[in-house]
């Protein structure tokens, strides 16, 4: 008779006679899920957590739960010059101000495997460890997707937070406690021809003007990159107060700003990825195209929150197969909590061409 510590794939109590399999003996859910979460963290790109806020207040146990997140208001006044024997007079005092977040997105997978109790061995542990970095970038794809629906739909002043449904109507949300801001071409003079680099100048202005907190950060798309190595106004050095910054090439910040060069930006056309019977692209890394329009993104650190509250996972054994199946969920949402502190640019190459037309034109006698 086999004993607890015995190496096949189940084994019977002495006590009860009851038989336990392997799916509850060698496969640990806790163990897993950390490596997702921790995957996951890798994968992110617009929701990474160097950008995004995630401090949150409250219990988190259901989807629908309603978390708060704290920030600070400037309510600090100068009194002046205020001598020995003058009074200073009220205090001011610290203010910490709560917004509400709901938690109502999510992701999902459902994996069914042949031999789970071949999780005791190196290839099973790898092979598990594969699979759970495919679902985290996936999950990773899906996050920075919403994240990225946040965003659209607070540059018109409207909130997603809250509804279950990412691609819900922007029409019909609620108001957001602001609006983000937008740079377009006739921000810029008639007569001047402008590139890539005078947008990101005038939404780095339009932070400056608002006080923004100076860790900041710079998404572009792949198209508006290259267009940028070719500025005139970029590859001059004097720009950047130091000699041959360009010199190999290669840029790691713009005026300051780190710069993340995404594909999730821009509207070119996406590379196929690999579905259920396709062989087109299986190696290649997911994305979405929700941001499309949106070709520059500029914006304080945490100006946004991600909460990345809850996630779970489970094996269990299909009742009609000789197998053992996998399923977890991780829940999440996002929201804007500083919509002043955020700026894009939509459209760009195409408004960049019929400014510079209209401003290069002939004038007519």
């Amino acid at each position: 008779m086999a004993t607890e510590n015995s190496p096949v794939s189940g084994w019977y109590s002495q006590d009860g006679g009851t038989f336990n399999s392997n799916v509850d003996n060698t496969f640990i859910p806790e163990v897993w899920t950390d490596q997702l979460l921790d995957d996951i963290e890798d994968e992110l790109l617009l929701s990474s957590s160097t950008i995004t806020n995630r401090d949150y207040d409250g219990v988190f146990r259901r989807e629908g739960d309603v978390v708060r997140i704290p920030h600070f208001i400037d309510t600090v006044a100068d009194k002046g010059m205020v001598e020995a024997y003058g009074e200073i007079g009220t205090a001011d005092r610290a203010a910490l101000e709560y917004i509400k977040m709901v938690v109502n997105k999510g992701s999902s997978f459902h994996i069914e495997l042949d031999s789970l109790h071949q999780l005791q061995t190196k290839s099973g542990l790898d092979l598990m460890s594969n699979l759970v970095k495919q679902r985290a970038r996936a999950a990773a794809v899906s996050i920075d997707k919403v994240l990225a629906l946040t965003i659209l739909a607070a540059v018109s002043g409207k909130d997603l937070n809250g509804t279950r449904d990412p691609n819900a109507t922007v029409s019909g949300l609620p108001a957001l406690h602001g609006k983000i801001d937008e740079v377009v071409a006739a921000d810029f003079p008639a007569d001047r021809v402008i590139g890539v680099y005078d947008y990101i100048v005038a939404m780095l202005q339009n932070l400056n003007i608002k006080n923004a907190p100076l860790s900041r950060y710079l998404f572009i798309s792949p198209g508006l990159y290259s267009l940028l190595l070719l500025d005139p106004k970029f590859i001059d050095a004097s720009h950047f107060g130091a000699g041959n910054v360009m010199a190999t090439g290669v840029v790691g910040q713009i005026l300051g700003l780190p710069v993340r060069v995404s594909n999730q930006l821009g509207s070119h056309t996406r590379p196929a990825t690999g579905g259920v019977n396709g062989n087109k692209g299986k190696l290649l890394r997911g994305s979405h195209d929700a941001f499309k329009t949106v070709d520059i993104l500029m914006g304080s650190t945490q100006a946004a929150s991600l909460v990345l509250p809850h996630a779970e996972m489970k094996a269990y054994q299909p009742e009609k197969t000789f197998t053992a199946a996998i399923k977890s969920r991780v829940i999440y949402d996002a929201k804007v909590i500083r919509p002043e502190q955020i700026v894009v640019a939509r459209g760009v190459e195409a408004a960049m061409a019929a400014h510079n037309e209209a401003a290069t034109a002939p004038e007519t006698p």
